[in-house]
């Protein structure tokens, strides 16, 4: 599925985004921290985050090298969030190989996480683009809370449906919005056009995480199997269920495991339930797209309609990726 949705990228597009250098080099500390990153949160994946960065960029019509720092720099908040979350999720296993909590250890995981996101501001501040640097900020801000928001539900068991798409929108949705508002704003777009991109990426993220939500259960996943029920945290798909069971919420509001009260559940009406908001959420990120052709098809693409279609189809190609992940 990834390599024919990756093989329908234009060419130019793709290879800046498999070829982002997202080496993160420490004199101080030699090569340990490039070293430990490199085998484990910045090891393989589908750069997905960076792909989206350069598809919004080449429909804006922006130079990709000018792009690129702010590719490069949602995939390494990205990945810091990943090193943090292994070690708050006591994870053994990142993309089928040890996490790097395993690898190195739960102090210097949190450490590599923090470089990477220090080396991220430094990194944009150095292309002058404050409003960006500010923009990305926000990002980081939104991900701290977002994980502490988690934690504090890990701990009171008081879960709500509007408090864990508030988890997605500070976890996921953040970095997604980054990369599709990011080009907006280097290029100057008017408001209208920012907040169109905003939103699109917003709608992207939390389909994304509402998807990923569903794909706990499918059982090929690369990891822990359950290590969200092992931790205590609900996600939508947990939470629907247990929201049509009053006696399973007051078992888990008591106290007990969550991996023992659902071992025996159904999980297939509350994962379409799950999976059917994620496609409403791609709806939306369709109809964010037709404002923009809206939009670009009267000043940027004016008289132009063939070239604009197919920047889109681009976009489009991701919003069909994300719904077919869920087969």
């Amino acid at each position: 599925m990834i390599t024919d949705f990756l093989d329908s990228i234009p060419s130019h597009v793709l290879n800046r985004s498999k070829n982002l250098d997202l080496r993160v080099r420490s004199v101080n500390a030699h090569s340990a921290i490039d070293e430990v990153l490199s085998r484990t949160v910045l090891r393989g994946g589908k750069r997905l985050r960076p792909l989206l960065t350069y598809l919004v960029a080449n429909l804006l019509k922006i130079d990709l090298d000018a792009i690129t720092p702010f590719a490069r720099a949602s995939e390494l908040v990205h990945a810091a969030s990943l090193s943090h979350d292994d070690v708050i999720d006591n994870a053994t296993l990142r993309r089928g190989a040890p996490s790097i909590n395993i690898l190195s250890t739960n102090k210097k995981a949190v450490l590599a996480g923090d470089y990477l996101l220090s080396s991220v501001i430094v990194d944009l501040c150095s292309t002058g683009e404050l409003p960006l640097v500010n923009e990305m900020s926000l990002v980081i801000k939104d991900l701290s809370e977002g994980e502490w928001l988690q934690l504090d539900l890990i701990s009171s068991r008081d879960y709500t449906r509007e408090l864990i798409r508030e988890i997605a929108l500070k976890k996921t949705s953040s970095v997604m919005s980054y990369c599709t508002l990011a080009p907006a704003m280097l290029a100057k777009m008017p408001q209208e056009i920012q907040n169109i991109c905003r939103n699109f990426g917003v709608s992207l993220g939390l389909a994304f995480q509402l998807i990923d939500d569903t794909l706990d259960y499918s059982g090929d996943s690369l990891k822990d199997q359950e290590l969200d029920l092992k931790n205590g945290i609900v996600n939508a798909v947990v939470f629907e269920l247990l929201s049509t069971r009053p006696d399973l919420m007051e078992r888990f509001k008591s106290g007990e495991d969550l991996t023992g009260l659902l071992i025996s559940e159904d999980m297939n009406p509350s994962v379409k339930l799950i999976s059917d908001e994620a496609l409403n959420h791609l709806e939306n990120a369709r109809m964010a797209l037709s404002a923009l052709e809206e939009h670009l098809g009267v000043t940027l693409y004016k008289n132009r309609p063939k070239e604009l279609e197919e920047a889109l189809e681009h976009l489009h190609l991701v919003i069909s990726y994300m719904a077919l992940r869920q087969n």
